[in-house]
Parts: structure tokens; sequence; C-alpha cells
């Protein structure tokens, strides 16, 4: 009863960002008053108040309605992320409800974070209680997430009504189709009315009556007020029931037999099947019945602060060299680590060795081994967590985790609450915590060395999340194709990427009008996301607040450092470039694009960060409004000499910007002279720098998809030309290079 009231007052509690209210990231469980078990894996619907902003789905959405009575902004979609401190009383309350099933999907769509919401199902699989999942599949579910739910025995409820456009329809029922054929139970969850006579009505009770014949299904009548829109002028016809359970007394009810009681005694049960429950209780009875005899054994759990002196140097040794993936316990310089011990009636059974790191704040699970006739999955869970007793520091705890070892391996981990936030070659890296606090690590896994590849899966996911944040805030604030925003401009004649020219923009209260040309150029050069987040991550300094971009270009840069609290400025020539990204970031405060030339533009104050990824000779020309290609723009220069020596005079004045033992990042590349030779800007720029009395302190290759490449080698390679596939990304720093350590973030273990 605690949890339930501390979690009510959670699930109606919000926190301020930006001056709006929107609903807190952290996972609760409520009992509805239905009588079921809600877990909202997201709050808010951004895409489903994007496509209906007057009201939400059918001008009724009662999530939109209860958010607005808290003041709560329902038109963003917030994840909402396990915390290990509440969890077990999560994990408990889903247990213990007396219902077999638990709800996902009440007051959000858990579209909008697929990944989120499966990874909370599998940490209450051993619940024993099957997810309900209700979806309109703004975001449809991947070919692997619907492998997952089907493992976990999900059922999913997609919301579809009669008042749904044709193509909703269509693509709605598409998706019932789809999932039921991945072999998930497949429900068409109806939002039914009575209506009326008129056309709209008519055509609405046609699909009505096309949707409930789609088995299996459930009759979910609207519940709404007679002040609705469509009540008022007789398209729908409402019945008033004092009663009624879950909402509003007036129903649009067209049928009597509609169920309108609570979820206990519903014969629908969300189109769960009980055949499936009686499988899951029997296999759990029979787990329980092997725990059991664990518990006729005497099981003890000691902790030592140093293998080294307790005693078990020689147990832990031994054990280690033959369990083979643990054998670096035997070496003395991983004994001197703590350790919990594990003694089964008396006998010494097993070690779990850890490390306490205060410098990089966090908690290292290192070896692991229990003797072979003593192995079980539970002994080993309950050793773990005697572990995650000894973290009083509140550090993140990770463990790299092999996938072929019988007792350390992932599906173990995750059972006790640990995630995965990165797998490579057979080992799964694991964190007991939030993936923010490892994010660092799984940068640094991407970019171990000084040559990154953008196109491993890893980084492309972490790009795909980036752009996907963008994406929505261009949809937010109206701009079309943000990532590539104002480059729709930039082309590159009949060689290159691009030859469309937006003819002519503007901006009307706030944002970016396009008046007619084409709106998308997903050929233009943009940067990476992925890489500004590696550059800002590892080149801020721990107290660094400021970030100076001369040559500014896209929204990237700032888009990044402003989601991560830096101030970011930029210097940018082109005003549509400026509008297009200040739009873009408005709500992020502390991102900023000033129009000026950046040769020429001082920056108020001091920076900490200083990156640029300027233009590459005569590479691609950019235009302003009205296909103007502003005075001072580089690529329009004459000769090289004036290109170089007009970048090199901004980076003069950024260099008397940036702090002392901070970075100057470049990402530059080199373009050739009409007669094929390259003009040697990289070089130049190290040695300009080094000119400045900058160190050249990393040189480091980025290496872009070869597709096109190949491509072009066909044509190329007769005149000994080999295509570019390749950008450097070259740091410079001021200072004295035996402050980094002291004054950059530690990266912890890897």
């Amino acid at each position: 009863m605690e949890y339930y009231n501390q979690a009510l007052m959670f699930e109606n509690s919000a926190e301020l960002i930006n001056n709006i209210r929107h609903y807190k990231s952290i996972l609760t469980a409520i009992e509805n008053g239905k009588g079921v078990t809600d877990i909202d894996t997201v709050k808010g619907c951004s895409l489903g108040i994007a496509m209906y902003p007057d009201g939400g789905c059918y001008g009724e959405c009662y999530a939109r309605k209860a958010a607005a009575r808290y003041g709560i902004d329902f038109s963003v979609s917030i994840s909402r992320k396990i915390d290990y401190n509440t969890f077990p009383s999560i994990f408990k309350f889903v247990k213990n409800h007396s219902l077999s099933w638990y709800r996902i999907g009440t007051s959000g769509d858990p579209c909008h974070d697929w990944d989120n919401t499966i990874y909370v199902c599998e940490k209450l699989k051993d619940t024993g209680k099957i997810p309900i999942i209700i979806t309109k599949h703004w975001i449809p579910l991947s070919d692997d997430q619907l492998l997952k739910l089907k493992a976990l025995k999900a059922v999913i409820n997609t919301s579809t009504s009669g008042m749904d456009s044709p193509i909703e329809i269509e693509y709605r029922v598409k998706q019932l189709h789809r999932i039921k054929k991945a072999g998930i139970q497949s429900v068409c969850r109806v939002v039914t009315c009575e209506f009326g006579k008129s056309e709209w009505a008519l055509r609405c009770k046609k699909n009505q009556d096309y949707l409930l014949s789609l088995e299996p299904v459930i009759d979910n009548p609207l519940r709404t007020t007679n002040q609705n829109y469509h009540v008022k002028n007789g398209d729908i016809i409402l019945t008033k029931i004092n009663e009624s359970v879950g909402g509003e007394k007036f129903i649009s009810l067209h049928s009597e037999d509609a169920y309108l009681g609570k979820c206990k005694t519903c014969p629908d049960q969300c189109g769960i099947d009980f055949k499936i429950v009686n499988k899951i209780k029997k296999e759990r009875d029979k787990m329980k019945g092997k725990q059991l005899n664990l518990f006729e054994d005497k099981i003890e759990f000691f902790h030592v602060e140093s293998v080294i002196g307790s005693g078990y140097e020689v147990n832990v040794a031994e054990l280690a060299i033959i369990d083979g993936v643990a054998y670096r316990a035997a070496r003395k310089n991983m004994q001197i680590h703590s350790a919990i011990i594990l003694k089964i009636n008396d006998k010494f059974s097993g070690f779990f060795t850890f490390q306490v790191n205060h410098i990089a704040k966090e908690f290292c699970l290192l070896q692991s081994a229990m003797t072979k006739e003593t192995e079980s999955k539970e002994i080993y869970s309950d050793m773990v967590k005697k572990i995650i007793e000894q973290n009083t520091f509140g550090y993140p705890m990770v463990m790299t985790v092999s996938t072929k070892h019988y007792l350390e391996n992932p599906k173990v981990f995750e059972a006790i609450g640990f995630q995965t936030y990165l797998k490579l070659s057979g080992f799964a890296y694991m964190v007991y915590g939030t993936l923010d606090q490892v994010r660092m690590k799984r940068l640094a896994h991407a970019t171990m060395t000084n040559v990154w590849t953008t196109t491993r899966s890893d980084w492309l996911k972490m790009k795909k999340e980036w752009n996907l944040k963008i994406e929505e805030a261009g949809i937010k604030h109206n701009i079309p194709n943000p990532k590539f925003a104002s480059r729709d401009g930039c082309w590159q004649g009949k060689n290159g990427y691009s030859n469309v020219i937006l003819s002519s923009n503007k901006v009307e209260d706030g944002k970016i009008v396009h008046t007619k040309g084409k709106s998308f150029n997903g050929n233009a050069s943009v940067l990476d996301p992925v890489a500004c987040e590696v550059i800002l991550r590892f080149f801020m300094p721990t107290a660094g607040k400021r970030v100076y971009n001369p040559f500014g270009g896209g929204v990237q840069f700032g888009f990044i450092s402003g989601s991560y609290g830096y101030e970011y400025v930029a210097s940018e020539i082109r005003q549509n470039q400026c509008d297009a990204n200040n739009v873009i970031c408005q709500d992020l405060d502390s991102a900023k694009w000033i129009k000026s030339d950046s040769s020429t533009y001082e920056p108020d104050g001091m920076f900490d960060l200083c990156f640029s990824c300027p233009p590459y000779y005569k590479v691609e020309k950019y235009i302003d409004y009205d296909g103007i290609i502003p005075d001072g723009e580089l690529n329009i220069m004459d000769t090289y000499e004036k290109f170089r020596d007009t970048l090199f005079t901004g980076y003069k004045k950024a260099i008397a910007k940036l702090n002392d033992n901070c970075f100057f990042v470049v990402m530059t590349g080199d373009s050739r002279d009409k007669n094929g030779a390259y003009y040697g800007c990289e070089a130049e720029h190290e040695l300009f720098f080094k000119d400045q009395g900058l160190h050249i302190y990393n040189k480091i290759t980025y290496l872009e998809c070869e597709f096109t490449r190949l491509a072009h080698a066909k044509r190329t390679l007769d005149y000994r030309k080999f295509p570019k596939r390749e950008q450097k990304i070259l740091a410079f720093f001021k200072g004295d290079m035996k402050t980094i350590k002291e004054l950059y973030p530690p990266i912890g273990r890897l």
C-alpha cells in the first residue's frame, strides 16, 4: 500500500523543463480505476498530438485531458526509464497483483520508444504476468522487436476507430496482420460510437463495422462530453450511464453488450490467452520446487576488502585457472581487489571480485567463478546481489559479460537488473544503472583508435538516435527536413551530390517558410552527430561550459551541445542557416547561431572548446534567401589562397577566445584543383595551428561509407585517382599538455 500511494503521487507529478511541465522520466506502476496495473513506458504522445493538435485523437484524448488538469505538456513524449532504487517495489507490485496481466499504453503511446518498452517487459518477465501493449503504431515495430515481444508472450492491442482516416485504417490493419503473422496475439481494439445519419457518420459506421469484423476484437465505447462538435451536430449519439467505470458518464454506446465494468470481470481480458497464462504458472511452480532444494544447503557470502590477505588467495587462483574465463583473478595484480567469497556447507565454492573507482565514480565487477559441482544460477545471482549491496556510493556498476559462459552471461545479469549498452566480439558490456551513465564508454568503444569507422552497427544506431531527436524538434517547430535544414541551397554541379536550389525562403513568426522549390536535399553534406558528440564529450574539460564554432554551418554540433547543457555560439554567414538552426534549437536555450562573417566576428567572452567543420574549397556552394550568395562566402573566392587566408583569419580570432589548456578541433578534408592535384588544405591546417603556438595532439581519420566511392573508382582509376572516403579530424591543444589528465573527465574501465 505504501508503494501504491508513492506511485500515485509520482504518476501525476511532473518536472519543470524550460518553464514547461513534463512528465517525469522514472518508471512507475499504478492500479487504475478499472483495477488493472498500468505501467506506462512512455508518457505523452508527440506524434499523435502533432497529427491531431486540437484535442488529440477524435478530439477526445482522455490522457491529454488528464495531463492538462495538471498543467503537463502532453505533446512531448517522455520515455519512462527504470530506476533501480524503486524497481524492486514495482516488480513486487506487479507480481502480487490479482490480474494475470499488466497494461502498457494508457497515458502515452509506447511506440515512441519501443526499445524501452521491450526492455521494461523483459525486466518484468519473472513476475509471471503478461504485458498487454496498446498502441496506434505511429512508429511501427521492427522485425527484431516483434521477435522479442513474441518471446515475452506479449499481447498487442492495435487501437483503431471508424473515425480514423482511410489511410490510418489501412496502415493499422496492416500492422494487425503483421503482428499476427509474427506469432503474437494481435487484437483489434476499436473505439466505437453510435453514429447518426450524416454522410460523415455513415462513412464512419461502415468503417467501424469492418473493424469490428477483424477478430479477435475489443469494443471500446467512446467516452466524451455533450460539448463535442460531432455530438452537437448529431454525428455521434451519447447515452448517459451513471454507474460507468473509467471516465465520463456520457458514452457513445453502439451496442448494449459493450462491457463497461472493471477489468477483473471483463470477458475480453484485453485479448489474453489463458492457455499461455496457465503454462507460465506451471513453469513458475516447477522452478519454485527447484529453488526450495537450494535452501537445504548452508549458503554463506563473505565480503573481503582484498583477496590478498584474506586467506582465500590460493582458492581463488586455482578456481580462476580451472574456470578459464576468470583466469586473470589468479594474478596478484588482480587479487588486490575486493571480493565476495561464496561458501556452501562451510566449503569454498566460488568468488566474485570487484573494484570501486572513486576517480571515475564507477563500481566495476571483475572476475567470477563457481566450482563445477555447485554451479547454480540462483546462487550466482545472489552473489551478484551481495556485490550490489557493497555499492553504497550510488555509482553505476559496470560488467563485461561473456555471451558463452553458463553463469557469467547477459541473461543472468539482465534478470538482476543490468542493461546491455554494447555487444562486441562475443561480449556484452552491461551496467546496473542508467545508459546515460555509461554513454562515454559507448562512445569510447566506437572510437578506440584514430580511425573512426562510421559504418559500424553501434555507430549507426547512435546516429539514428540523434537524427530522430533532431527530426522530432523539426516536426515540433515546423521545420521540414531538419537535419538538412537550409542545406537545400547546397549544390555541387552535375558531378556532385545534388544540384537542387531552393529558390525562395523567408522567416515568418520565427519559422522557416518554404514557398517553392524542393524541400528535401538528402545528399547535401551534413555533420555526423555521433562525431559531434564524441568531440564534445572527449575534448570538453570537466569544468567546461562554452563552445564556439566559427564557420558554423549545420545544426548538429549546436543541437548536441545544447542537449548536454553547454552554451554554444556559432558564427555563420548565411541568414537562412542561422534562422533554421535557431528555430530547431529554440527549446535548448543555450545554442545560438549569429549571422556574421567568421573572419571578422569576435564572440563575447572566452570558450572552453572551439570546433569547426568549414567548407572544402570549391566543393560546395551555399546560398541564402532568394538564391543570393552572401559576400564573404568562402567558396565563391576566386583562388584557394584567398579561401585559405580567410579561413585562417577566422581561426585566429577563435584561438584568441579559447581558454588555456583547451582543445581546438577541426573536421576538414582536401579538394582538388582544376588539374586534379590536391590543394594541401589538411597539411596547411596543421602548420597553421602549430605556428599559432598550439600542439598537434590528434590526427583522426573519419571513414565514411565506401559504396559510392567504388562507383567513382570505375571512372577515376584510369587517371590514377583513388576516390576519397575519409575526412580528417585534427585536434589541437592550447596550453600545457601535462594538464590534460587532470582537467578532463576520466573514461573509467573499458
